[in-house]
C-alpha cells in the first residue's frame, strides 16, 4: 500500500469509513470505494439504476446488524462527503481517491485546485457555452470553470471508469448539468455515459445509451487545454 497523503482533513475522515466498511463486508478498500460511488449515483438517479444498487449491496453490505453493516457505514460516509463539500468548498471525494486508493497510478495525480482556477480565468473564452474536459479525473477543472460560468454545459470524459461516476456525482452535487462519460478520448470507445441534470425521474443522474448522447459531439465546444505531462 502507497504513501497517504490529504490535502483535505475532511477526505481522510472518509477513508476511515471506508476502511470500516472493508472490515464489515470482506472487502479490501478499494472496491469499498467502487461500490461507495455506485450507491452515492444510485441515490441521486431517481431509483433509475436499483438494479445495480441492489446487485452491488447484496455482496456482504446488509449483513449484520442494522445500524452496523457495510450499507449503513456506507450512508454515514455518503452524509459526511457532502457535508465536508459544503464546508470546503473543495474535491473531498478526489482527494480521497488518489490519497488513498490509487496512490497516483496510472499518472492520477489530479491538479490542485488553485491550478485549476487559473487554468480556468486564462482558457475559457466568453463563447461558447459548452465546456468539454476529455481527461476531467474528478471534475476540478470543470467546477472551476463553473464558478464564472454555472449555466454552461459541462462534459467530462475519462477512460476510468470511477473518475467518470465522480465527476457525475460532483457536478450533480453542485447544481451543475452536462454530461460524464467513461470513454477513451483518444479512441472514442465509449462505455457509459451519464447525464446530469434533473430529469422526469426525480433525479439529478441518469444513464443514457452511448448513442443518445452528445458526448464529444458538439459543434460548439471549448476544450480545457492541459499541461502536456502525466498530471491530470
Amino acid at each position: 500500500m502507497g504513501k497517504e497523503f490529504f490535502t483535505i482533513e475532511a477526505s481522510r475522515a472518509l477513508v476511515r469509513l471506508f476502511d470500516e466498511a472493508a472490515r464489515q463486508t470482506g472487502h479490501g478498500r478499494g472496491r469499498v470505494f467502487t461500490d461507495f460511488l455506485t450507491v452515492v449515483r444510485y441515490s441521486l438517479a431517481g431509483q433509475t439504476m436499483e438494479e445495480e444498487y441492489l446487485d452491488t449491496i447484496s455482496k456482504g453490505y446488509v449483513s449484520g446488524n442494522s445500524g452496523k453493516r457495510g450499507i449503513d457505514t456506507l450512508k454515514t460516509a455518503f452524509h459526511q462527503m457532502i457535508d465536508a463539500m459544503e464546508d470546503t468548498g473543495q474535491d473531498v471525494l478526489g482527494d480521497a481517491f488518489h490519497a488513498a486508493i490509487t496512490y497516483g497510478e496510472n499518472g492520477q495525480f489530479f491538479t490542485p485546485d488553485s491550478v485549476c482556477q487559473l487554468m480556468g480565468g486564462l482558457s475559457v473564452p466568453e463563447e461558447p457555452k459548452t465546456i468539454n474536459d476529455p481527461a476531467c479525473g474528478s471534475r476540478r477543472q470543470l467546477l472551476a470553470i463553473a464558478k464564472k460560468q454555472p449555466h454552461w454545459e459541462f462534459t467530462g470524459q475519462d477512460v476510468d471508469h470511477r473518475c467518470a461516476q465522480m465527476t457525475a456525482i460532483n457536478l450533480a452535487l453542485n447544481g451543475l448539468h452536462g454530461w460524464s462519460a467513461w470513454q477513451n478520448t483518444l479512441t472514442l470507445q465509449t462505455h457509459r455515459v451519464y447525464k446530469i441534470g434533473f430529469n422526469r425521474f426525480g433525479g439529478v443522474i441518469r444513464e443514457v445509451p452511448v448513442d443518445q448522447s452528445t458526448v464529444g459531439n458538439s459543434k460548439n465546444q471549448a476544450i480545457v487545454m492541459r499541461i502536456p505531462n502525466r498530471r491530470r
